[in-house]
């Protein structure tokens, strides 16, 4: 299973996630009703080698990810379910229940920040956002 498959997998583990939206991959023009995932890339903070010659890598991934809130929905809704999912990826994280990218499972952290309404359409609809940030080691 790749990194994406383990996070679209997990994401639809969140007890708020509306199965009945459209889902998509990377950025689109959304339409009310839909949730994104926009994949930001990875990012190497840190590389070390050991006495043995073998490499330890500190990683970070970074996901948009994207709500495009329904016509019929209100404003304190779409509040409530980003404050609820950025809560849950916490409890998720801190117990160990968020999916792992790295080969030290313990070390591993996944946080939801920044979430924001980023735009409001003429119908009354608005997109919402935050960054899932996944930090990891690799063993090489």
């Amino acid at each position: 299973m790749t990194d994406l498959e383990k996070l679209k997998t997990w994401l639809a583990t969140y007890p708020g996630w509306e199965e009945d939206k459209p889902f998509f991959v990377d950025w689109a023009t959304p339409k009310p009703g839909c949730v994104g995932l926009f994949p930001q890339g990875l990012e190497q903070l840190s590389l070390r080698r050991d006495i043995t010659g073998g490499q330890k890598a500190v990683c970070r991934y970074r996901f948009r990810l994207y709500r495009a809130a329904a016509l019929e929905e209100n404003q304190e809704e779409n509040a409530r379910w980003l404050l609820d999912f950025q809560n849950w990826v916490e409890a998720q994280s801190a117990g160990g229940l968020a999916p792992h990218f790295g080969d030290v499972p313990q070390e591993e952290r996944l946080r939801a920040e920044g979430g924001s309404l980023q735009k409001t359409g003429k119908l009354g609809s608005g997109l919402y956002a935050l960054t899932l940030t996944a930090e990891f080691t690799r063993i090489y």
